[in-house]
This record gives structure tokens, C-alpha cells and sequence, in this order.
């Protein structure tokens, strides 16, 4: 039961992101200079992830991405709930034979 809860509290903690990364590349033959972008994905920690935010204004290069990271708590957060019942119904059964009352 604690190690779903240390798996949930990580989730919580290490919010997947999509981070826009910029570089700047200039034609050897010309004076033209070519801006490219380009997504990456990563985790972040999320109070690093709420102080670039408000840092950085309204969005900043950095996306978050809910689905998966909802995804994932929900899932660890189903899988630690049958663990729970799993582990109480045995121990209920083990002291019902045992002859403890409740």
C-alpha cells in the first residue's frame, strides 16, 4: 500500500511536458539566417514546471500534457485501490478464522 502511494506521489510530482526548443542556423553562401523549432518531451518537476510558468508569462514554449499525466495517476490510483481491497479482505478473513470479533 505504501509503495502505491510513494508511485502516485511520483506521478503527481514529475508532470509530463512537451518543451519547445529554438535554434538559430545561418546559410554559409548567404546572409539568410533560418529559426527552427523543434517539440521535445520530457518530465518536469512540478514546482519547477509552475515557476517557469508564471515566470515566462502565458505559455512560455512549455505544454502540458494532461491526458497522459492524468492517465497515469489514474491508473497507479486504481491498481493501489485493488491492492487496498485485496490486502483487507485477506486481512479480514485471516481474523475471522482466527476467532477475533470484527
Amino acid at each position: 500500500m505504501a509503495a502505491s502511494g510513494i508511485l502516485l506521489l511520483i506521478a503527481l510530482l514529475a508532470v509530463p511536458v512537451t518543451t519547445t526548443s529554438v535554434r538559430l542556423r545561418r546559410d554559409p553562401d548567404s546572409s539568410v539566417i533560418f529559426r527552427m523549432t523543434y517539440p521535445r518531451n520530457t518530465t518536469m518537476f512540478l514546482p519547477s514546471l509552475l515557476s517557469m510558468k508564471a515566470r515566462s508569462g502565458e505559455n512560455g514554449g512549455i505544454r502540458v500534457r494532461s491526458a497522459q499525466w492524468i492517465g497515469t495517476m489514474a491508473i497507479i490510483l486504481a491498481l493501489g485501490m485493488i491492492d487496498y481491497f485485496v490486502f483487507c479482505g485477506l486481512h479480514q478473513r485471516q481474523r475471522r478464522r482466527d476467532g477475533e470479533p470484527g
